[in-house]
């Protein structure tokens, strides 16, 4: 939960609170649960750092012997893999399962490389906003995480503009409650939001996997549920940022302490203008040569799809015993593992298959039959 935890003060979640859960083999630890027994409102926008302290409080109840230390690195060894961690401690496991989260995948464009970490920022970052007051801002992104930025950033008083690839900036429309019953049959609920293709994806999670080809999974993935904001976010946000579409940063330099930014726009050439700081709203991508993580002899021996891990049905990588999920399976299994919700299909099913497989601990100063390597 650290990624949650640290998100601009202020900021809500986009999906609803039924699917917001972090799966649990037992009753009684829905994100639900958790408000109603300690008098928090699940009216929307629900902060996200009300999600981050169930996540904690559910982690506490469910697994409290989780050891807090990161792993820095994970290679093979014999019958197996090493796993180092940040204290110095070395485990060897048979099998390693990487829950490693969107931390290490978030995506800057190129054209940022060189240019210091204090004038160009992730949304993802621990970027304190209060300290862009009053300057001129640039963000970039069509996504939740752009326009809830954007928003916060004008409400407190800083120059802010949106930089678009596609035509502009778009919102979801209000829940209607109770839905008309034609609605529901046309529309079926998930956990994804209306519509019938999230009802299959949350019904049948192995469906992309098994009935897609490679091609059709990737773009499945990549183009379901694209960008767009909140239906709470509209009002705060329409009217208040200036929304620039069809625009391409194609160059930044420094120009004293500020940024002097190229945009080409459709039809319209090259845009130039200075600014004080640049927020990229730009997703994430998954990439294993960027894994900080995993030993480069060892990322060599993965199987890609693009250049995520290309996994079987149960989760495994071309490497016996190295297991991926989360936003690291998406491509091979489709765009539910790119939300929470996907959990809810993988733990039961990751672990059923390492307790059928289960083998005696390898020999070592400390080991362990299974490591999760997980950092968020």
């Amino acid at each position: 939960m650290d990624t949650w935890l640290h998100m601009y003060p202020g900021m809500g979640l986009k999906s609803p609170d039924f699917g917001t859960n972090v799966y649990a083999p037992e009753p009684g630890y829905r994100f639900l649960d958790y408000c109603r027994s300690n008098g928090e409102s699940l009216s929307e926008p629900v902060p996200i750092a009300l999600f981050a302290r169930y996540g904690v409080w559910a982690q506490q109840h469910l697994v409290p012997e989780l050891e807090q230390h990161q792993a820095v690195r994970v290679s093979l060894a014999d019958g197996g893999f090493r796993v180092e961690l940040d204290t110095g401690e070395r485990l060897l496991a048979h099998r390693v399962v990487m829950a490693t989260g969107l931390s290490h995948w978030r995506r800057v464009p190129a054209v940022f490389d060189g240019i210091p970490a204090g004038l160009v920022s992730h949304t993802s970052d621990r970027t304190d906003l209060s300290a862009l007051a009053s300057k001129d801002v640039t963000v970039i992104g069509a996504g939740q995480s752009a326009l809830e930025a954007a928003t916060l950033l004008a409400e407190q008083g800083s120059d802010v503009r949106l930089l678009v690839r596609g035509g502009g900036a778009y919102f979801a429309g209000p829940p209607v409650i109770p839905r008309p019953i034609a609605d529901r049959i046309k529309y079926p609920s998930s956990v994804l939001g209306p519509g019938r293709l999230n009802f299959a994806l949350q019904k049948a999670p192995l469906g992309p996997h098994l009935l897609l080809n490679d091609q059709r999974r990737v773009k499945l993935t990549r183009r379901h549920l694209g960008p767009w904001g909140a239906w709470w976010l509209r009002e705060r946000f329409e009217g208040k940022v200036p929304v620039h579409p069809y625009c391409e940063v194609v160059g930044a330099t420094m120009s004293g302490a500020r940024l002097r930014l190229r945009v080409r726009r459709a039809g319209d050439g090259v845009w130039e203008f200075e600014t004080d700081h640049v927020v990229c709203g730009t997703g994430y991508e998954v990439d294993l040569d960027r894994h900080p993580v995993l030993d480069r002899g060892l990322v060599f021996r993965i199987a890609r799809l693009v250049r995520a891990p290309r996994l079987s049905w149960r989760f495994e990588s071309s490497v016996p015993g190295l297991y991926f999920v989360g936003a690291a399976s998406a491509f091979s299994f489709g765009p539910l593992m790119r939300f929470v919700a996907g959990a809810a299909y993988t733990a039961p099913a990751l672990a059923r298959r390492l307790a059928r497989t289960a083998l005696p601990a390898p020999a070592g100063r400390r080991s362990a039959a299974s490591v999760s390597a997980a950092a968020d």
